[in-house]
């Protein structure tokens, strides 16, 4: 292997050759207007000021005075207002060409579109760096990466004949480190995407010893927005009710699935979005993120951190004291700069959960954010309020109080890029320190990680092979190192299969694993005293992946050995699959996996029709449970339908020579559902999309299609979220346009699904729109769960459960397997009902995540179905679907939306169905 490279200079003092052009660089831009007309709006300082109030020759904080880099108009000639005027918003189409342009003036300056969003937009990114360091980027990147793999570390410095640390440290002095900004993502929280202009524009243009040592001692890498669907829907939505009576924030989701959960997709990768950012850290492995976030009116003016409790055990406290160390110096800066209500500690606790802290902590990324107040109800208006804004008073956390009942545009906008500036030039201060202990000190502690079992093993004998793959394909996606077992083995006592996976945590990635794979144990020491009450998360308290999808984990302590081979791509399970002969009579699928859902779809695609059994079937010397998917053999197109599902879910399809005696019911030729979800409602956004990737014929239900469910729908869907008020009142008409008229109020909607219902409909109602159904119709159950948060709480967690695997709802599911719970109703049923799970009656309930008083609701139902006139409605009082995280309990919708609008059939008639 070669020995280290002498580094090149970190600050290029040789002239520029510039890759686009030698000249002057000039920006044509016929929508910039007069200088003169730009500086008469706002109040956001002379153009390419950075804001503060320091003075100092260079500083991060004072834009110098030097002639520009560049010749070319400024955000406020470009856009006609400075950033940050009230009343006014750059467009992100326009903030696109903007950056673009400054891409083709500047050398320091790439920008590239990187992908496609969920609604088919660009999602750009800008890369800043001098000219040297641009030129050389593959070449960072293949370093970084080498840094940050303790293998590939150990065989270099053994070539070398150098110790491995020794090596590290000269070969980060050959590259620079990756810096990563991020605006945008909570697209309400606009002036962080305004604020990114100017400081891409500042490092554009300006030529100052501060923009000089950033630029040359790091790449970074700016993303206007993470969710530029949403940055589009908000800005244009504002500019274009300007003058108008209606209200000016979007009404809808503004991610068309997820909404303002966009961040909370952080290990599932399910949104376009999530994986193009998961894509960019990959490809860069920052050593530091910021993201810029807003906050409520009454937060301090601006946080950083150090974050609140509780911090999960598997961090490596190195990212941890580094996201409090910059955060700290973003604090100094900003109240240095007289930027006063700056604040730190205390305000989030998001070190918990994967979901929250992101995948690249796990890769040596240093996180930190700043939540910037927001500014009342309009967002981007001056905001006043009745008295002196938080903080008020001084205190350790926030030494320099605010002093005014007012908070403007403009002052977020200055509060961003300071602190922006600040965490630049924390890591430009020392570079190759950061990029030798984020990149590689942080993946060489891995090898030593004493926090978790050895490894983790999943057995290839799974109940769910759908399961297994879905989970599996995580860990892919995350590029761990997995192995699969070329022979049985035996580990802790245990025989596993050919076949079975392995997952070390002594690897790069192996705390990432082992956040999402350990049991949850929530730190009683989440407290700031001994005698002060436990700190909860911000968000949920467990992430446990293979409870979550329905997949048998085992945590292995001591180390063994087994014959493996490296796994590159995760592929379904190989399909079973009889010959026709052997399937003379039907096909036959099993209940058992939340795949089933996708091999439905692909049936009534194909218009082949469908059969599940009441009862249990029989089959090459195996039971399948109660609900096995029967389908005639004889049906045109239901074989080569079923071969495609098998290949897609790994799902064997068994055959059936003689059709069985067994009743049961014949599903819809095309179920057609509609899902109430009203406006801006994310678990319903969650659910549509969910539904959408199984295939399911949904459609969103208008005010207008309640005057005729019958017609339009066999299922209704009640997403959770979805109270009485939210459907009879809905958006105010007058208050909104045309265009979102589709989610008014229906005064009279829960009597219309109750008519839907009795009229022979099936209704379907998960989490806390099952006292919704509940009360609309009447149904003999109450709301058991205690209000008193000091004596019962399980805020986001795992629960035991029991399921009567011969009511429809549950087939498939397995007699117990713990459900996500998040303070959702559970029921005592007092009339006629088919309860197809229930809390177990024990004193603690609790699987992984915190609870306390779970056993208030020992013994109490979850899931139940009803008679409803000529239909029924099947209830879910738990969240089941929350954020598609809970994928076992997919099977209980399936069932759920299929069985309950299907038709029964005798054992006579499925015999002579099946022959």
């Amino acid at each position: 292997m070669p020995t280290p490279e002498p580094p090149p200079s970190s600050t290029p003092s040789a002239p520029r050759t510039s890759r686009r052009s030698l000249a002057r660089r000039t920006l044509t831009i016929a929508s910039a207007v007069a200088v003169t007309a730009a500086l008469t709006l706002g109040t956001g300082g002379a153009p390419g000021q950075s804001g503060g109030n320091t003075t100092a020759s260079g500083s991060a904080f004072v834009a110098a005075t030097d002639a520009p880099k560049v010749d070319v108009p400024t955000p406020a000639e470009f856009f006609g207002f400075a950033m940050g005027t009230e009343g006014k918003l750059a467009e992100f189409d326009r903030i696109k060409a903007y950056l673009s342009d400054l891409a083709t003036a500047s050398p320091e300056v790439d920008y590239e579109v990187v992908g496609t969003t969920t609604e088919g937009e660009e999602f750009p990114v800008v890369r800043l760096g001098s000219e040297a360091n641009l030129a050389r980027l593959p070449q960072i990147l293949d370093i970084n990466a080498r840094l940050a793999d303790p293998a590939r570390m150990t065989q270099e410095a053994a070539a070398a004949g150098m110790s491995r640390d020794d090596y590290a440290r000269d070969l980060a002095k050959q590259s620079v480190p990756v810096y990563y900004m991020e605006a945008g993502i909570h697209s309400t929280e606009v002036m962080n995407t305004q604020a990114v202009v100017d400081v891409v524009h500042r490092f554009a243009t300006e030529r100052s010893d501060y923009t000089e040592k950033v630029l040359g001692s790091m790449i970074v890498l700016v993303v206007p927005s993470q969710n530029p669907d949403g940055t589009n829907k908000i800005n244009n939505y504002f500019n274009a009710t300007t003058g108008t009576d209606f209200a000016r924030i979007y009404p809808d989701l503004y991610q068309k699935y997820v909404g303002h959960d966009n961040n909370r997709d952080w290990f599932m990768f399910t949104q376009a979005e999530s994986k193009i950012r998961l894509g960019l850290e990959q490809k860069y492995r920052p050593v530091v993120q910021h993201y810029m976030h807003g906050a409520g009116t009454t937060s301090p003016r601006i946080w950083s951190p150090p974050w609140d409790e509780p911090m999960s055990p598997v961090l490596d406290p190195l990212t941890v004291s580094s996201a409090n160390a910059i955060g700290q110096e973003a604090n100094r800066d900003l109240i240095a700069g007289g930027k006063k209500g700056a604040a730190t500690d205390d305000a989030y606790g998001i070190m918990w959960n994967a979901d929250v802290m992101g995948y690249s902590t796990f890769q040596g990324t240093t996180t930190w954010l700043t939540e910037i107040a927001s500014l009342g109800p309009n967002l981007w208006l001056n905001y006043t309020a009745d008295s002196i804004l938080p903080p008020a008073k001084a205190t350790l956390r926030a030494p320099l109080a605010y002093d005014s009942n007012t908070w403007t545009p403009a002052q977020t906008v200055e509060y961003a890029k300071t602190a922006a500036y600040s965490g630049l030039e924390t890591v430009a201060g020392n570079p190759q320190e950061w990029l030798y202990r984020n990149a590689y000190q942080v993946n060489a502690n891995s090898e030593s990680y004493e926090g978790g079992p050895y490894a983790y093993v999943v057995s290839a004998n799974q109940r769910d092979p759908y399961a297994l793959y879905d989970m599996m394909k995580i860990f892919e996606t995350g590029k761990v190192r997995i192995e699969a077992s070329t022979a049985a083995f035996t580990a802790d006592g245990v025989r596993y299969p050919k076949g079975s996976y392995v997952l070390r945590t002594n690897q790069p990635l192996g705390r990432w694993v082992d956040q999402l794979l350990r049991v949850d144990v929530y730190p009683d020491n989440a407290r700031k005293c001994s005698t002060c009450p436990l700190i909860l998360p911000y968000s949920e308290t467990t992430d446990n992946l293979g409870l979550l999808m329905g997949v048998s984990v085992a945590s292995v302590e001591d180390e063994f050995t087994a014959p493996t081979t490296a796994v590159t791509q995760i592929t379904p399970a190989a399909p079973v699959f009889p010959t026709e002969a052997q399937a003379a009579a039907a096909y036959v699928v099993s209940p058992t996996s939340y795949g089933l859902g996708k091999v439905i779809t692909r049936l009534e695609d194909a218009g082949v029709p469908m059969y599940r059994a009441s009862a249990r079937v029989p089959v090459l010397g195996r039971t399948l449970p109660p609900g096995a998917l029967l389908v005639p053999a004889s049906a045109d197109g239901a074989r080569a339908a079923l071969q495609a599902a098998s290949a897609e879910t790994g799902l064997p399809v068994y055959g059936l020579a003689a059709a069985p005696q067994v009743r049961g019911i014949k599903l819809e030729a095309t179920t057609r559902v509609g899902l109430v979800r009203g406006a801006n409602n994310m678990p319903g956004g969650w659910l549509r999309w969910m539904m959408e990737q199984y295939g399911v014929d949904v459609q969103v239900i208008e005010a207008d299609d309640y005057a005729d469910l019958a017609g339009q729908f066999d299922t209704v869907v009640l997403a959770p979220g979805i109270s009485a008020t939210s459907i009879t009142t809905g958006l105010d008409p007058a208050r909104y346009p045309e265009e979102f008229h589709w989610a008014r109020g229906v005064p009279d909607g829960p009597a219309k699904l109750k008519a839907f219902v009795e009229g022979g409909g099936n209704l379907v109602a998960l989490g806390s729109s099952s006292l919704t159904a509940a009360s609309a119709m009447s149904l003999p159950v109450t709301n058991v769960t205690p209000t008193d948060r000091n004596t019962f709480t399980a805020p986001g967690a795992l629960l035991a459960q029991t399921f009567d695997t011969k009511v429809p709802a549950a087939w498939g599911m397995p007699s117990s397997w713990p459900v996500w719970f998040n303070n959702d109703p559970a029921f005592t049923v007092t009339g006629d009902a088919q309860v197809a799970s229930r809390y177990p009656d024990q004193d603690d309930l609790l699987v992984s995540g915190y609870a306390r008083g779970s056993e208030a609701i020992g013994g109490a139902a979850n899931i139940a179905t009803f008679t409803v006139g000529k239909g029924q409605a099947t209830i879910a009082g738990g969240h089941i679907t929350f954020r598609t995280w809970p994928r076992a309990a997919w099977t209980v919708v399936t069932n759920a939306v299929y069985n309950g609008a299907a038709t029964p059939v005798t054992a006579r008639q499925m015999q002579e169905a099946l022959r």
